[in-house]
């Protein structure tokens, strides 16, 4: 174990540092600025592009082919700030007591814990306190992954270019009340778009028109009856992954005496493994089907679809030894939002997610952190980084 309990403050403290800079989706600067500063006073190199993504390459001591390298990644851009905070987002602060020690401010668990660790891991390797011997160890702080800015998109595809790998662990939320788990994947994410058209008339005379946000309301109300109806699929063991799908967005009308001709609703809908793009153009056809005069027309962007770990590769093996050693016992878990675990997928990697922050603390008002998940998350990660670099140096493939 090299980060001990007491090393939480530390880690605590690096967190804290990192709420304190705003770095919304597109406004990663200031926050790409100061982790650059941070790695490059450990006497390391950190490389930064022209949309502040970062990367430092851990060379082990056998270098082989560029492919054998293991992806660490965290995104450096934040959500806007929900409806809700009682205090100021960027201004986090300490609270409770004992296990339930805890920092609360935008971004603490989703996710400037994770990078938080991975700054502390690199930290590692810096002082030569840790030497791989087969594994190349790419870490990247990466921009853009809670939504595309103008001139920006996912940095994790400009990391991807620079550096092929085998492996990839991200650091999003993955603990709970009893240790950081093992998420084995993650659910895809397609955004859907619906364009309605009515016919607009006085409001007066609502039978001469056709009312496209009546339209839009029985969408919402059959989306609503679609995602109580979806079924929950088996993942791995007792991991279990289910299918959503919400109205996040809707927008209609042009005053408030006439009957509005257009309204246009977007669906986020979370695909499961075994689901495809097919499946969700049929639900779209049976969601616009039938709204008494009103056209519908859409448009469909999947990002990826879901991914799930190899139960049978090194990555998972070394990782479940590693949970083993430090808390007696491996427990997986499964991420119902999409991650940048698809991205790696899609470039041939297989992955994991393993990270501090509290599940379910993304998004909301109040996030927060547990400092004792800090310590616990960067040995589990370093744990199998060096589980699955024994692996390679035995001269498995």
């Amino acid at each position: 174990m090299r980060f001990t309990n007491e090393s939480a403050d530390a880690i605590g403290k690096t967190v804290v540092d990192l709420v304190s800079i705003k770095a919304l989706s597109g406004e990663e600067a200031p926050m790409a600025e100061h982790v650059q500063s941070v790695i490059t006073g450990m006497g390391l190199p950190c490389a930064r592009d022209v949309h502040d993504n970062l990367l430092t390459i851990i060379e082990p001591e056998t270098p082989g082919a560029a492919i054998d390298t293991l992806h660490l990644s965290g995104h450096t851009d934040t959500v806007v700030p929900v409806e809700g905070w009682a205090r100021d987002p960027w201004t986090p602060f300490h609270s409770g007591s004992g296990d339930d020690r805890r920092i609360t401010g935008l971004g603490t668990s989703d996710m400037k814990s994770g990078l938080a660790v991975m700054l502390h891991i690199l930290k590692q390797f810096a002082d030569k306190k840790i030497r791989l011997k087969r594994l190349r160890l790419a870490v990247s702080f990466t921009v853009c992954e809670e939504m595309p800015a103008k001139g920006k998109r996912n940095g994790v595809h400009d990391i991807l270019k620079q550096q092929p790998g085998r492996w990839a662990v991200t650091t999003e939320a993955s603990c709970d009340e009893t240790c950081p788990t093992l998420a084995v994947g993650c659910q895809g994410h397609a955004v859907a778009k619906i364009q309605l058209q009515g016919r607009s008339a006085h409001s007066a005379c609502p039978e001469n028109g056709i009312n496209a946000i009546h339209a839009a309301a029985k969408i919402c109300a059959r989306v609503e009856k679609m995602n109580a109806e979806y079924k929950t699929i088996r993942v791995l063991g007792d991991v279990r992954a289910r299918p959503s799908a919400t109205v996040t967005l809707i927008k209609g009308g042009a005053a408030g005496n006439i009957i509005p001709e257009h309204c246009e609703l977007t669906i986020s809908r979370r695909i499961a493994p075994g689901e495809t793009t097919d499946d969700v153009e049929k639900e779209l056809i049976e969601l616009t089907g039938n709204l008494d005069g009103v056209s519908a027309k859409w448009t469909l962007r999947c990002d990826a679809p879901a991914c799930a770990t190899d139960p049978n590769g090194p990555l998972l093996k070394s990782a479940i030894a590693a949970s083993h050693e430090l808390f007696h016992c491996a427990r997986t878990s499964w991420n119902r939002a999409r991650t940048d675990l698809v991205l790696f997928k899609q470039a041939g990697m297989d992955v994991l997610n393993i990270g501090p922050g509290y599940t379910g603390q993304a998004h909301v008002a109040g996030e927060y952190v547990r400092l004792i998940d800090l310590p616990k998350s960067a040995n589990l990660i370093l744990g199998t980084i060096e589980k699955l670099d024994e692996w390679m140096a035995a001269g498995n493939q």
